[in-house]
């Protein structure tokens, strides 16, 4: 019993380690309306990521860090930076790990992607942080366990961050990148079966409204 404990544990952290980022040294978090790029990162990354990055001015407050890194299950990650001195407050930082091809291809560079593609791909990436604003610190440990234990959860979640990025005004980019990833025979049918399974549909992304639209209660009449 002991035993399966420390590996349930041990898995817990895991999967939280892969949604959020935790510091444990107490960094002041640098606010900026401008990026710190990681050294090297292709200047064609930088400058669409700029881009895209002026329509989220409710994320310029923060502390934000793009990084051009080795990922072995996704094409980017974005993920809040976390004080372990302030995990129940909400005082964070956000950083984007991008890969530098797409997953499982060998010849796709990301800083090679056609420029809407790659705007529509940082769009659903920031709609992303977006999201995570509606959590504390601690909200996100449980956010990272149900994103990686339910399918459902990490559906409405992936929708959430299209639909986001549609409301920021990205729906044909949105649509472009999709379009890129599921009709390009460059890459895997693997990787296209997960688009499909979790990600907002190219024709619900059509249809996505630009405006948040309010859940009502029923009423009866």
């Amino acid at each position: 019993m002991q035993h399966k404990k420390k590996v349930l544990a041990g898995a817990l952290a895991i999967i939280v380690l892969g949604v959020i980022t935790f510091k444990s040294l107490q960094t002041p978090t640098l606010q900026s309306d401008t990026p710190n790029f990681s050294p090297g990162i292709h200047a064609n990354i930088k400058n669409v990521f700029l881009d895209v990055w002026q329509e989220y001015k409710e994320l310029h407050n923060y502390g934000f860090d793009v990084i051009q890194s080795s990922l072995s299950s996704s094409t980017m990650q974005a993920q809040p930076v976390i004080n372990l001195s302030d995990i129940f407050g909400k005082n964070r930082q956000y950083k984007l790990d991008v890969a530098e091809k797409v997953l499982d291809s060998d010849d796709l560079y990301i800083a090679d992607l056609p420029e809407n593609v790659l705007r529509g791909w940082f769009a659903h990436e920031l709609g992303h942080i977006v999201d995570y604003e509606n959590h504390s610190n601690a909200g996100m440990i449980a956010y990272g366990i149900r994103y990686v234990l339910s399918d459902k959860y990490k559906r409405e979640r992936e929708h959430e961050a299209d639909s986001i990025a549609i409301r920021h005004g990205f729906r044909k980019d949105v649509i472009a990148a999709k379009k890129y990833i599921l009709e390009n025979d460059f890459i895997s049918p693997d990787y296209q079966d997960q688009i499909k399974r979790y990600y907002m549909s190219i024709r619900g992304a059509e249809l996505c409204p630009d405006e948040l639209v309010p859940v009502l209660p029923k009423v009866e009449i």
